[in-house]
């Protein structure tokens, strides 16, 4: 078989894609919160030995994105990621928004005492710990340290450091194969896949991509709205077939799939809320000036000023969504501790006689959170 008949054939290795073969590839890496899919592309042998190591990377240089806007992804969630603070600590980012605090040990003699400082990231790692220090100290009273153990929820009062970043091999072969993958969905035979194909396939092939940031090529851009976004293009004039790439709004990719395409004109674009799943409208400029287009592919497509509005759009969104989710869970932490004090079961009716018992003993959870948004609005001033 060859790639005249590429709807029945896998584009790297051209076996036919019948039974095991067959393989659903997501466009957009499932990762990241993509669902849209094509079995019409890659076999199932390539997608596991090749693009899940591609869109593994990719993953991981935007998991701060994923956990921070807490995507919906078809199985799992994204791992925790260390994270540093502008005055040097640490902590795990953990996939419902929350930070988990770097767990540190240390003793030190206190007027003639023996001071044991623990920092655990759950209850099972503090009792463990706690353990451990009971087998170091026979004196130690295990039993009373445990009675005593408590959670603590703090809110972070100094910034993050992220490096936002998007590129190398593997995420840019990423890229690329969401933009062919996008393709097979439109139906353009593999014949057509010109350069971007060879790229996957070829070691030493030139990038075919370069990150766009000359101009907003999104021309009904929603400003409340973080989206990711494939498009597919074709120019008649140039024989030229491309498409564009957008991720969380902020990394912006151009692909140059083929510069002889003699096929239809195509203009497609498919965007999702990587939050919701949910698909939404997206317009990507089909008359981007030649000029632009070849500084793009040539990886001189950066002009600082497009970068940092990319960057002032997206953040802000980013740090709202942040916020709520944080809200989000010191209402149910709160809830789930006036439940639990009060004996209240699940389900049960919270009674007129115990509502502001109830209520009290929520804002002592979410209280905390109030005085941390005070704070940080003050800061701000």
């Amino acid at each position: 078989m060859d790639r005249e008949d590429s709807y029945s054939v896998c584009a790297f290795c051209n076996v036919e894609l019948v039974g095991q073969s067959r393989s659903k590839e997501h466009v957009i890496p499932n990762s990241i919160g993509g669902r849209l899919k094509t079995a019409e592309f890659i076999c199932a042998r390539c997608n596991n030995t090749k693009g899940d190591s591609w869109d593994s990377e990719l993953a991981q240089q935007l998991n701060w994105f994923s956990l921070s806007l807490g995507i919906t992804r078809e199985r799992g969630v994204p791992p925790g990621q260390l994270v540093d603070t502008v005055d040097g600590r640490q902590y795990t980012l953990l996939p419902d928004g929350s930070f988990s605090p770097k767990s540190s040990y240390s003793e030190e003699l206190v007027d003639g005492k023996k001071r044991i400082n623990i920092v655990a990231a759950s209850v099972r790692e503090a009792k463990k710990r706690l353990s451990g220090v009971a087998k170091k100290h026979p004196t130690f009273n295990l039993q009373q340290a445990l009675s005593e153990l408590e959670i603590q929820t703090a809110y972070l009062d100094s910034p993050l450091t992220v490096e936002l970043s998007l590129g190398g091999k593997a995420s840019g072969r990423s890229l690329v194969k969401t933009a062919l993958a996008f393709a097979s969905y439109c139906r353009v035979p593999h014949r057509e896949f010109g350069k971007a194909l060879d790229y996957l396939l070829e070691a030493q092939a030139e990038p075919p991509y370069g990150h766009a940031y000359l101009s907003d090529l999104v021309i009904n851009r929603d400003r409340k709205t973080i989206f990711h976004c494939v498009s597919l293009k074709s120019d008649s004039d140039k024989n030229r077939l491309w498409s564009y790439i957008e991720y969380f709004g902020m990394f912006r990719v151009l692909v140059l799939i083929n510069d002889n395409y003699i096929g239809p004109i195509i203009d497609e674009t498919y965007a999702l809320n990587p939050i919701t799943g949910e698909e939404i409208d997206v317009e990507v400029n089909s008359n981007i000036a030649d000029e632009e287009f070849i500084k793009i592919i040539n990886g001189e497509g950066f002009d600082t000023a497009v970068q940092r509005a990319a960057a002032d759009l997206a953040l802000p969104i980013l740090i709202e969504r942040s916020e709520q989710r944080t809200l989000e869970g010191a209402v149910r932490a709160g809830f789930a501790y006036a439940a639990k004090t009060l004996g209240i079961a699940e389900g049960e009716e919270i009674s007129l006689e115990r509502a502001e018992e109830f209520t009290a003993l929520m804002m002592e959870k979410i209280t905390p959170y109030l005085s941390h948004l005070i704070r940080s609005s003050r800061q701000r001033l």
